[in-house]
């Protein structure tokens, strides 16, 4: 099947039309390449390197997965590629695979290139080999067999004469029920978590401190010390545990916060210092807490993560355990006004719907909220309203659904938190 890949996938446009020479040793790499995969993936492992006529692919492992990064000479990625597990497919693509189902599955890969995104499917049967290629929506483009004649397949071609990733649009969200106005120490409140009825535990950006915050009296009712002052930004409760996350990527671990000495202990980052996280949700299914951030990890390519903290060894993983691809229409491009490719999806805050398992992203920066599966994929964007929502980066469920999103205050305004009905 590698040769199938080899010969009959090569992206003309790109690569040319011949296959990989020997097997390079590192030591044959230009330092360019050299300096930027290590640069782009430190965790890296089993390491291997191709050249394709004037180009370098690394095949290798990293966060229990088989990759590969294709550069040219200068050190600039041209292609990277994840295998993924059948279930990570789009829909329309796993439909479309049960036409096949005399057919084994060998092997599924996410390619991604020039701000575009593809499927690769291999798939055998005895001694027939079949490959079948998938738009970003999971729409079949090509199916093609090893009988076939080996002519290069202009994959970029293709994917160029599907409609483009135009802005994205959002429905807005309805006015919210309820608006709360915070009192003067929750003006900068950048983390919210349902405690129990009526009671919301809360973070701000610069004190290390936990505010109780009692929606029925509308009053700050508790203050819980954990720390001195710093960049807090998000907060998720397990039990009678608080954690904090630190825009470092550190997480406070404070047992029974409520006992009136709670026992701190701090988790250095293991992540990119350019993630500048802001997310923290606990995935209660999976025993282990979800890290989001507003910045990026370069080694990525084309997309975002979301990280994992395991609760039962407090381990971080630096690998994402969900990839946000950023080429899917309902993300859209960037505008005019931003800086980075990266600033489309900027996560100030995360949470896990308790009715549907689906992920709940709140970017403060676009003013909007997204909706994605636990395989990455945007299933809805929704605009929030800039006026009444300045700074929104607080994010959870109620006991019965219901969505709270709270929000930073001017300088001589007040922070807000504003409900809004089960099911938005």
């Amino acid at each position: 099947m590698k040769k199938l890949i080899t010969y009959n996938l090569i992206i003309a446009a790109t690569l040319g039309m011949s296959g990989c020479e020997s097997m390079w040793t590192e030591m044959n790499l230009p330092e360019a390449v050299k300096s930027r995969f290590a640069e782009m993936y430190p965790a890296a492992a089993q390491v291997e390197w191709d050249k394709e006529q004037e180009h370098y692919e690394a095949e290798f492992e990293m966060g229990d997965r088989e990759r590969s990064a294709l550069f040219s000479e200068a050190g600039k990625l041209i292609r990277y590629t994840e295998t993924i597990e059948e279930r990570y497919l789009p829909g329309p693509a796993l439909e479309a695979l049960q036409q096949y189902a005399d057919f084994k599955l060998d092997e599924a890969q996410r390619v991604h290139q020039n701000r575009k995104i593809h499927y690769e499917v291999e798939l055998e049967r005895g001694d027939e080999e079949t490959l079948l290629l998938f738009d970003e929506a999971g729409q079949l483009l090509r199916q093609q067999t090893d009988a076939e004649p080996q002519t290069p397949v202009k994959v970029e071609a293709s994917l160029a004469s599907l409609p483009g990733a135009a802005p994205a649009t959002a429905d807005p969200l309805p006015a919210p029920e309820v608006t709360w106005k915070l009192p003067a120490e929750l003006r900068e409140v950048s983390g919210i978590a349902w405690l129990r009825d009526g009671v919301i535990a809360s973070v701000q950006d610069e004190d290390g401190i936990i505010y109780l915050y009692d929606l029925k009296q509308e009053a700050v009712t508790a203050e819980i010390k954990f720390a001195g002052p710093g960049d807090y930004e998000g907060i998720s409760l397990v039990g009678n545990t608080a954690f904090v996350l630190r825009s470092d990527g550190a997480i406070y671990e404070v047992r029974d916060f409520q006992e009136g000495k709670p026992e701190v202990t701090l988790y250095e980052s293991e992540l990119a210092s350019t993630l500048d996280t802001e997310g923290l949700a606990y995935d209660k299914q999976n025993d282990r807490l979800l890290l989001a951030g507003k910045g990026y990890d370069e080694k990525l390519g084309d997309s975002k993560g979301i990280y994992a903290f395991t609760l039962a060894d407090k381990k971080m993983n630096p690998s994402p355990v969900i990839t946000i691809p950023l080429a899917q229409d309902k993300i859209g491009k960037p505008g005019k006004k931003k800086k980075s490719d990266y600033d489309v999806l900027q996560p100030s805050s995360l949470e896990i719907s308790p009715a549907t398992g689906e992920i709940y992203l709140l970017d403060a920066e676009n003013h909007r909220l997204l909706t994605i599966n636990p395989q990455g994929h945007v299933l809805k964007t929704s605009a929030l309203d800039k006026d009444r929502l300045r700074q929104p980066e607080g994010l959870t469920f109620g006991a019965g659904g219901e969505l709270y999103i709270s929000s930073e205050g001017s300088k001589k305004g007040n922070g807000i938190i504003v409900k809004f009905p089960a099911g938005i």
